[in-house]
């Protein structure tokens, strides 16, 4: 696999066109931030001459040769580009050659217990981040704080580590005393959310490839305590598929949609109903992880 990304001054010094026959397969934009309603970014996906072009607009144009596993994008002045746009250009690109080479990715943190992993799909709002948090802290190892790769092997499905900052919103930083009371250095200011790096407070390794067990769905409820209700696999592999990246090419969402069934397929899944036991979480996860490590052969 090849990517080269270029800077460039102006848009119209972009080499590439899009042709008048492209085909328009979607069109999206980033966050609305601001009391101006001012998106981050806009992207229009166009299927144009055997490659998937994703026009960024005024920021700029990337080109995917899924034949060759090779890209080609081009940065609008990218030295004055937010780090979030710039990351999503590779970001994108990535997905799409590695999605050709059978690794697949979603929407959810991800961490590994003793060689079992744990992964909590979630939209904004949800406790996804917080329940996240809870169980780091507690000594599982970090893989993933929003898109954890995955992929099929002899064995089942595996967990691949992609690990990057882990960004916080105000609230979820005052639920933990380490991110409260964490120098200005360790908790950087952004937008809309904050950030930091895990090793800065969670010094421990990283998680390594595993296998998932648990997949929990968080929902946050006005309770003293969480519990846990267990889901039917139709029913998580429904929940998770929103979850799941946009796919332009029929046969890649075919494969992509076996390796999730086959994931769900190998889990134990939960709907996580989040309480105000925050830092307990771990009291209820981890003996369901240790109950998967005493099924291993000795």
């Amino acid at each position: 696999m090849l990517m080269q990304f270029d800077a460039v001054h102006r848009r119209s010094d972009i080499p590439v066109r899009i042709s008048p026959e492209a085909q328009l397969l979607h069109s999206g934009s980033g966050l609305v931030i601001g009391t101006g309603s001012q998106t981050t970014w806009l992207c229009d996906v166009y299927s144009d001459r055997g490659a998937l072009i994703a026009d960024f607009h005024d920021e700029g144009l990337v080109v995917i040769d899924g034949r060759a596993l090779s890209v080609q994008g081009y940065l609008v002045r990218p030295e004055i580009m937010a780090p979030d746009i710039r990351n999503s250009f590779v970001h994108f690109a990535m997905t799409e050659l590695l999605k050709r080479r059978g690794v697949f990715t979603f929407h959810a943190t991800a961490l590994e217990y003793n060689g079992n992993g744990v992964l909590i799909p979630g939209f904004s709002g949800r406790g996804k981040t917080t329940s996240f948090l809870s169980l780091l802290r507690s000594g599982y190892r970090y893989l993933s704080d929003d898109h954890p790769f995955f992929r099929v092997t002899d064995t089942g499905v595996e967990l691949l580590p992609y690990p990057l900052k882990i960004n916080v919103t105000n609230q979820t930083i005052s639920f933990f005393p380490e991110l409260r009371d964490a120098p200005s250095a360790v908790i950087h200011p952004g937008i809309p959310k904050s950030y930091f790096y895990a090793e800065d407070l969670y010094p421990g390794p990283l998680g390594q490839p595993c296998p998932p067990r648990i997949i929990l769905f968080p929902s946050v409820i006005d309770a003293p305590h969480s519990c846990l209700e267990p889901l039917p696999k139709p029913l998580a592999l429904e929940m998770i598929l929103p979850h799941s990246l946009l796919v332009y090419e029929p046969e890649i969402a075919r494969q992509e949609f076996k390796a999730l069934a086959r994931l769900v397929q190998q889990t134990d899944c939960y709907r996580l109903h989040f309480g105000r036991d925050v830092m307990d979480l771990p009291w209820l996860v981890t003996p369901l992880l240790d109950k998967h490590s005493t099924k291993r052969p000795s």
